[in-house]
């Protein structure tokens, strides 16, 4: 059967999905920090905020004078008052930033630190509690962009790139039991070069909390110094939190995939002029995969939604059109993603930006953030500009809350984003904004 038969006879309970009711002035644009990393808020994989029992944890990436640090800031629903900031750990660079989760009991769990190297985890001493934390537990090797979910049993898993110097990279899955260490699972996607690669990972549950989706775009470099790079988008999923892998067919799915196994939403290659960008992945009530994804070429770029038609193939939804007049003409760059409301609409957030031929996108000056909003399930959107009150330029790197397993999103989830250049390497020691927002 396949999971469009398995899931659209479920629904998804409303009340689940519903937190305490916001305090004035918590749909503010708020401030989280002025020490924010060229990279704060990315990436699409790593979920950076929890809702659970009236309180909202934030998790991003500063650049304080010590250096990289995590920090986690928490919003107390019934007052509206934002706590004060704590450091949960360092970070190896502008790569380490942190993928949040929390569990049945209310714990949160932290995974960090990592640009090819050891993960680094932590586990909240308190239920809802952001202010202490265990002790720091390292787990596997050349690891990076770590994606955090919650099973229904309690056990915590990961998926992250594995880099190595003698083969293929490959993305794997990891698992941690309730009282067990982290143990590695299995490869999920292989590059098909020596070169680099990443495979900007989402994955997401179905309404029954057993069905696991797993969106990505494989971005592989055949020939690193030219800059040659063929990208691939698709999905995947597991019909046992993760044990075993299909196609969305239900057909079997041999790993560990690689472009030429995969069935493709989407493939570029830069030597044809299109690059593809993914965002994070989100699945309606019905059980349906919603993807996002964009295809650059030279001077500008388009935004899709795509989700799986019944009887094989994509529905490719063009998101350019719904843009705001006077951001008609700009490109449309996937660096956000996808999230479901509590009443089932979904709502996308997208980077706009005004590059020019020869112009590097990422950490433009004109990126700006769009809200895409639809009533109609999706076959719609309005949209509007999402900035903040005397924020920096540019505003980017949207990181959207998405159910991990436990948390509680609010029918208007909130998003972070960072403010400020993308700086010009790793070890960068900036100081850009990060802000919070509600969208609306």
């Amino acid at each position: 059967m396949t999971f469009h038969r398995a899931f659209l006879v479920l629904s998804l309970s409303l009340a689940s999905l519903l937190s305490r009711s916001p305090a004035a002035g918590q749909n503010e644009p708020f401030l989280l920090s002025s020490e924010g990393s060229g990279r704060a808020t990315a990436y699409l994989e790593s979920g950076k905020i929890i809702t659970f029992q009236g309180r909202t944890h934030v998790a991003w990436l500063d650049t304080p004078a010590e250096g990289f640090r995590i920090r986690i800031r928490t919003l107390d629903h019934a007052t509206g008052q934002w706590s004060q900031s704590w450091t949960v750990g360092e970070a190896a660079d502008n790569h380490g930033g942190p993928a949040l989760t929390v569990d049945q009991a209310g714990f949160l769990h932290l995974v960090f630190y990592s640009h090819h190297h050891p993960f680094r985890y932590r586990k909240s001493i308190r239920p809802n509690d952001a202010s202490a934390w265990g002790p720091v537990e390292e787990f596997g090797l050349h690891l990076t962009y770590p994606t955090l979910l919650c099973a229904a049993d309690g056990t915590l898993l990961l998926s992250a790139r594995h880099s190595f110097d003698d083969k293929p990279w490959e993305l794997e899955l990891w698992a941690k039991p309730p009282s067990g260490p982290w143990v590695r699972q299995s490869s999920l996607l292989r590059s098909r070069t020596l070169k680099y690669a990443q495979f900007a990972a989402s994955m997401a549950w179905a309404p029954d909390h057993q069905r696991l989706f797993l969106s990505y775009r494989i971005y592989e470099m055949p020939d690193y110094e030219k800059k040659d790079a063929i990208t691939s988008v698709g999905c995947i999923t597991s019909p046992d939190a993760g044990r075993t892998w299909t196609h969305l067919n239900g057909k079997p799915l041999v790993l560990p995939g690689t472009i030429d196994t995969l069935d493709a939403v989407f493939t570029g290659n830069s030597l044809e002029g299109r690059i593809a960008d993914t965002g994070s992945m989100a699945v309606s009530p019905a059980g349906v995969p919603h993807l996002t994804y964009s295809v650059r070429v030279q001077e500008n770029a388009e935004a899709y939604l795509a989700t799986p038609l019944p009887g094989g193939g994509w529905r490719h939804l063009k998101l350019n059109p719904f843009l705001p007049e006077e951001l008609r003409h700009h490109a449309m760059i996937l660096q956000g993603g996808v999230v479901f409301t509590a009443d089932g609409q979904p709502v996308v957030v997208c980077t706009a930006s005004r590059y020019r031929f020869g112009e590097e996108s990422w950490g433009h000056p004109s990126n700006r953030l769009v809200v895409f909003s639809s009533r109609d399930g999706g076959l719609t959107f309005s949209s509007r500009v999402l900035t903040a009150p005397q924020a920096l330029a540019p505003q980017w790197l949207p990181n959207l809350e998405k159910p991990t397993g436990f948390n509680q999103v609010p029918n208007r989830p909130g998003v972070i984003y960072t403010a400020g250049d993308a700086g010009a390497g790793l070890k960068d020691m900036l100081r850009n904004q990060v802000w919070w927002q509600t969208l609306p």
